[in-house]
């Protein structure tokens, strides 16, 4: 007998003779070629054929958590902690696609199950680019997010991004403007501009909020002049606080007067959209010191905190002395203030040898300015580490003369590290403080445009890093005339600018009406 068989699989076709045999034999024969059939169509398919070990890493190696493993549009299984996953294996779906946040897909086909887990390498998803100001100038110290990473500018203005994902990416530094863009998820460095934040403002002393007349003058003048900031002393020179801080080497010092609700007073400015700063006194603090004479620069000679005409510096190379600035800076942050302008972050000027710093002695610390510095510089790195997380821009108040000084002028400020170390730097640039013959004039107070124009120069000159200039202005002893001639040497540079009237008494004349 003689009988044909074409299996439905594969591309035989094949025709069996059968000898003589019983039918029975022939049915039998039959049946196990149906079953083997079958088999073959099991086994071809690969319905519940086994499974799949896969060892999920990164471009080095590394394991990959989470990465999520697909056949088609099914979703199999996860990657652990290890970046391991068991998953079905069948012939029909013996492709597998890989896909992680911030990383480039992956498919890869696996012909037959394994013993060994087989390793699955993805790559990294990569973000490249540059920030420039308006200028072209690069821009250090900007943060970029996009997806699941984040990056910081360098020196050069730019960044990489790793665990980037397609879609909208932030940038930001505090002090400028911030910017995004949609990005397609193409290689290749994207350029991003930046500007500054141009802020003008007035110095606002701490008791002006207590006193309603004064207070409604302020609010006044900001809703009616170019007015775009607000500068708010939190804490002053006498190293009282104004607000009711819970910053306990405050309370315990006395330091604390409450005389109005800070995220009160925040939300004031925020509802006229102003910038808002708040100025902290930081290690000249004749309360602080006395209360707590570990804390403070230590005269040898009488065993008390060292004073010098009334004024009580803590030391800066202390760690408590420095926590308590930092803490009552993060405090402000978290009420809302947009900036925190330190003063005073400096040696006492004319120290004598006889003092001692924790840093060392005054022979010593007089001896090395690049201790003086480092002391500064890393106060000034603290802050930023603090108060960046919380969107807080770090900023100072120097001496003027530090614009156009080659060294730290033996307090510790020097051009190049305040500029590296901060967001905004506003050298005291008031004509009364410049000695006879500074920029040629025989008498700088007499020329205050010219003087405040020179100062800058040299600033900007010297300027090689991400800081915004924006300097103090005198607004005492001076004609609303005087303080305008300031204010436009300052603009001619595109800065902002704040007025100094220890009192608060501005020059309202001197001021732009509201664009």
């Amino acid at each position: 007998m003689a009988m044909a068989f074409w299996p439905m699989f594969g591309t035989c076709s094949c025709r069996v003779q059968f000898g003589p045999m019983k039918r029975k034999q022939q049915l039998r024969l039959l049946l196990a070629l149906s079953v083997a059939w079958l088999l073959g169509m099991v086994w071809f398919f690969g319905a519940g054929s086994g499974a799949v070990a896969m060892n999920v890493v990164d471009e080095d190696g590394q394991p990959v958590a989470g990465a999520v493993i697909y056949a088609g549009d099914t979703e199999l299984g996860a990657t652990d902690a290890s970046g391991e996953a068991e998953v079905a294996w069948s012939r029909r779906t013996g492709e597998y696609t890989v896909k992680a946040p911030g990383y480039t897909d992956r498919t890869v086909e696996i012909i037959e199950p394994t013993a060994d887990p087989v390793t699955v390498r993805i790559e990294t998803r990569r973000l490249r680019g540059v920030v420039r100001d308006g200028d072209g100038r690069p821009v250090p110290g900007v943060y970029v997010a996009a997806g699941y990473g984040s990056a910081v500018t360098g020196l050069d203005g730019r960044f990489l991004v790793q665990l980037a994902e397609p879609g909208p990416v932030e940038v930001f530094r505090p002090a400028w403007e911030a910017a995004d863009y949609t990005w397609d998820g193409s290689p290749g460095e994207t350029t991003v501009v930046i500007e500054p934040k141009v802020v003008r403002a007035v110095h606002i002393a701490g008791d002006v909020p207590s006193d309603p007349q004064r207070w409604d003058y302020q609010l006044r003048l900001a809703d009616n002049t170019e007015l775009n900031g607000a500068m708010l002393d939190l804490k002053d020179e006498d190293g009282l606080i104004f607000y009711d801080s819970q910053v306990a080497v405050a309370r315990e010092a006395g330091s604390v007067l409450a005389q109005w609700d800070l995220a009160e007073v925040v939300g004031k400015f925020d509802e006229r959209g102003l910038y808002v700063i708040g100025r902290i006194v930081t290690f000249q603090d004749p309360r602080a010191a006395r209360a707590f004479p570990d804390l403070a620069v230590f005269d040898s000679t009488t065993g008390r905190p060292y004073e010098k005409a009334g004024q009580y510096f803590l030391d800066p190379s202390n760690t408590e002395a420095r926590t308590y600035a930092l803490e009552l800076a993060v405090e402000a942050c978290e009420a809302g203030v947009d900036e925190i302008q330190f003063d005073y972050i400096r040696f006492p000027d004319g120290f004598p040898d006889h003092v001692v710093f924790d840093a060392g002695t005054g022979t010593e610390m007089r001896a090395s300015q690049d201790a003086r510095i480092a002391t500064i510089e890393s106060f000034m790195l603290s802050a930023r580490e603090a108060l960046h997380p919380l969107g807080c821009a770090v900023a100072a108040d120097i001496f003027g003369f530090i614009t156009t000084a080659q060294d730290d002028g033996g307090i510790g400020q020097k051009w190049s590290s305040v500029t590296d170390a901060l967001d905004v730097v506003s050298p005291m640039v008031y004509p009364a403080l410049y000695g006879r013959d500074w920029y040629g004039y025989e008498r700088p107070f007499d020329y205050p445009g010219p003087i405040v124009d020179n100062a800058l120069a040299d600033g900007i000159e010297r300027l090689d890093s991400g800081a915004v200039i924006r300097p103090w202005l005198q607004d005492w002893a001076y004609t609303d005339d005087q303080v305008r001639a300031q204010i436009d040497s300052a603009e001619k540079y595109g800065l902002g600018w704040m007025l100094w009237n220890p009192f608060s008494n501005v020059s309202e004349g001197a001021l732009d009406s509201a664009p």
